[in-house]
């Protein structure tokens, strides 16, 4: 079964070009955070120019602080979670989750600032370092879909880029792409969907927002993502992103930025597996956005990796 995204194509929208493209069971908390400092600066396997050997199966890219957070929160509840501080400064941490088959090593850190360009640069510095097969975009996102609530949790597996576009008297006639999550992922969220539903229901060992049998729906499809912030029922980019993609379910900022990234970087490693955005809901992408409900989502978005990452064990031996 061949793992890589399959070929662009070309389709017109509305003046412009769409480009076609490509139970964990943890028990303990590791009381020791204090960030260590690796010797030799780099993480181990890794430096500041050449690749790692692998020592992590999945990475996690965040960016807001409530995100990281909640995903933090998650890893805890291994019993070897560890913090390192890796050259140039940041901050990572380390993970063993349990899985039919053997571990799974995980490996989290955080973009230093919102955007598609520090997303593709804290997706770099992931596969640089760790070298994960399976990188997951995770934290929040606004519902453009009726169906789609706050608390909710989108698991991307298309993502429509919304920024590129050429501006005319006429308005802008937008050039977006479509990028969709390699073959090998989307088999894998199917499992995870066919096991658990689309109504999840936090146990009570479970992390979510603190209320006894509160639960949340999961949604599968496509999400816009550019650097704009969309705030308004009206904007032209929900009406050109509903036109390119009826079912479009969410936007945010990052997930285009990484989705590029592996897509330029998958013809050099075949190690490299696939990428995932999961999103909890935080608003409506309306004049109401705030960050009330930002901790929920982001909540819900962790406790939906920690039930995915079981699926995403690679495989080993030949492909």
């Amino acid at each position: 079964m061949s793992d890589r995204p399959a070929h662009n194509t070309a389709l017109e929208v509305s003046g412009g070009t769409v480009s076609i493209g490509g139970n964990v069971h943890a028990v303990q908390h590791n009381h020791s955070t204090e960030p260590q400092r690796h010797p030799s600066g780099p993480a181990p396997g890794g430096t500041p120019s050449g690749p790692a050997e692998r020592s992590a199966d999945v990475g996690i890219l965040t960016v807001l602080w409530e995100e990281m957070a909640a995903v933090v929160e998650v890893l805890r509840q291994t019993p070897d979670h560890r913090v390192e501080q890796v050259y140039g400064g940041g901050t990572v941490h380390r993970a063993t989750f349990s899985a039919e088959g053997g571990p799974v090593r995980v490996v989290a850190m955080q973009a230093l600032e919102p955007g598609t360009h520090s997303a593709a640069l804290g997706y770099q510095q992931l596969r640089r370092r760790f070298a994960p097969p399976f990188v997951l975009l995770v934290g929040i996102a606004g519902g453009i879909r009726a169906d789609v609530a706050v608390g909710d949790v989108v698991l991307s597996d298309e993502v429509i880029w919304y920024d590129s576009r050429r501006e005319t008297e006429h308005g802008p006639r937008r050039r977006g792409r479509i990028q969709a999550t390699a073959p090998v992922l989307r088999h894998r969220i199917n499992d995870f969907l066919v096991r658990h539903g689309p109504v999840v229901r936090p146990g009570p060992g479970d992390l979510h927002d603190g209320v006894p049998g509160t639960g949340f729906r999961l949604h599968r499809g496509p999400i816009g993502s550019g650097n704009a912030v969309v705030t308004d029922t009206s904007s032209d980019i929900r009406s050109w992103l509903a036109e390119v993609h009826e079912k479009t379910l969410a936007v945010e900022t990052e997930a285009s930025g990484m989705a590029q990234a592996f897509y330029e970087e998958i013809d050099d490693d075949h190690e490299l597996r696939g990428w995932l955005t999961v999103r909890g809901i935080s608003d409506r992408a309306d004049r109401h956005k705030g960050h009330a409900d930002h901790q929920l989502a982001a909540r819900h978005a962790a406790l939906t990796v920690q039930w995915l990452l079981p699926y995403l064990r690679p495989a080993e031996g030949p492909r």
